[in-house]
This record gives structure tokens, C-alpha cells and sequence, in this order.
């Protein structure tokens, strides 16, 4: 399916990028609205999902209809409320990836923002996904959005997100040898259905894999909203 992208937050790209809150010179501020201009022009967001019933199985959460468990105490702490789950993927599209190594050969400032951008721009899409979904599902109460490689979750967990969900097929996205994204701005997830509301548990720093070498967390900040 696709979805349409009509903005994302500038402020999330200033923080990709490491500003530190100082005033914006106004040749970065152009340089920086014909990044995001370039980008929303250029991406092509696609996504698909699939609901699946929970088989608990001890203090295990199992998918029952393939009978795929999801690995690690993160996730099972995550949708200990929940009966089922949304398997998630969104992308967008190649075309940002071309023109981000065009701009590597060009300009490798213009490079590195819209490197920044296409990142926000992917979070942007899966909220766009997780309310379309939670409106098309009538689905009162959602968990945060948990994906491999986060908390105690391997990274590995993405090749059986990728054939669940057929994503080859569906969007066009595959998965290299070391279980990177292709293209690279996309994102797989799966959210809890629950039957109460959720308290926030997994947006922090302690839960990432990227906590030991977090550009954000030794500037003193986070990439959290």
C-alpha cells in the first residue's frame, strides 16, 4: 500500500544531525528547507502489515499461526496486555537512497541532510501507518512500536519480519546478509494490541542497541520525542 508524506519534523533532522540549540545561520536554514523539499519530492512511501493471535507459552509471546516466538524479556514485558499483535514494515522507496549517494559525489553536506531527513521521514511514515492502521482496525489501545535490534530483540529477528509480512513481494524491500534494511530507510515493527491503555515503557535510552555509541546520549540529549 502506499501513503502519502506531506511533512516531517525538522527539529527531529536539527537533532539527527547534532545541532545544539544555537541559532541557525540562514544559509544552513535554506540549506536545509531544499533537503527537506528534495525529499519529500523524492520518496516513495510504501507499507503493508499483518494481525496476528498470541500464543502465550509461559512467559513467551508466540505468533500461533506460524508459531514464530518472539525473542527476548523486552517484548514480552511489552505485550504482556495483549491477545494479538500488528507485524509492520514501511519504506521509502529507492529513490532516496539514489539521490543521497548522488549528493555524496556532489555534496557531501547535502549528503549528510538528506541522510538526516530521509530518517525523520521514515518515522514520520510509520506514524502516518500506525494511525491508519489503529483507524481501519478500530483498535482503541496500541503499544509503543518495538523493532529488531531494540532492547534484548537481535537484529537477526528482521529476516522473519521480512518473510511474515512478504515484504519483497508487497514494497519491495529485502535484507542483506548482516539483516540491514534495503532500502535502508525503512523500518519493521510490531505493536501491541492491547485492552488497556499503555504506559510509554520503550522510547528510552537504556532500551536501544545503539546506547553504547549514541552520537544524541554523549551530547547530553535523545532521539526520542
Amino acid at each position: 500500500m502506499e501513503i502519502e508524506l506531506s511533512e516531517f519534523s525538522k527539529a527531529e533532522v536539527l537533532q539527527y544531525l547534532g545541532w545544539r540549540g544555537s541559532e541557525i545561520p540562514q544559509n544552513i536554514q535554506n540549506q536545509l528547507e531544499e533537503c527537506i523539499k528534495i525529499t519529500l519530492d523524492t520518496v516513495k512511501p510504501r507499507w503493508t502489515y499483518k494481525v496476528f493471535d498470541i500464543d502465550w507459552q509461559h512467559e513467551t509471546p508466540v505468533l500461533k499461526e506460524p508459531g514464530v516466538h518472539l525473542i527476548g524479556n523486552d517484548i514480552a514485558v511489552m505485550l504482556k496486555d495483549c491477545k494479538k499483535c500488528v507485524l509492520m514494515a514501511a519504506t521509502l522507496g529507492a529513490d532516496i537512497e539514489r539521490v543521497i549517494r548522488m549528493a555524496e559525489i556532489r555534496n557531501m553536506s547535502n549528503a549528510i541532510i538528506l541522510d538526516c531527513c530521509g530518517s525523520s521521514a521514515i518515522e514520520a511514515v510509520c506514524d502516518k501507518v500506525e494511525k491508519e492502521i489503529k483507524e481501519k482496525l478500530n483498535i482503541k489501545w496500541f503499544t509503543d512500536r518495538f523493532s529488531p535490534g531494540y532492547g534484548d530483540m537481535p537484529i537477526s529477528f528482521q529476516s522473519e519480519m521480512v518473510g511474515l509480512l512478504d515484504t519483497q513481494r508487497q514494497i519491495g524491500l529485502t535484507l542483506t546478509d548482516s539483516c540491514i534494511l534495503t532500502p535502508r530507510k525503512s523500518v519493521t515493527a510490531i505493536i501491541g494490541i492491547a485492552e488497556t491503555k499503555q504506559t510509554k515503557r520503550f522510547r528510552g535510552c537504556a532500551y536501544c542497541s545503539m546506547f553504547e555509541n549514541c552520537r544524541f546520549r554523549k551530547a547530553g540529549k535523545t532521539c526520542g520525542r
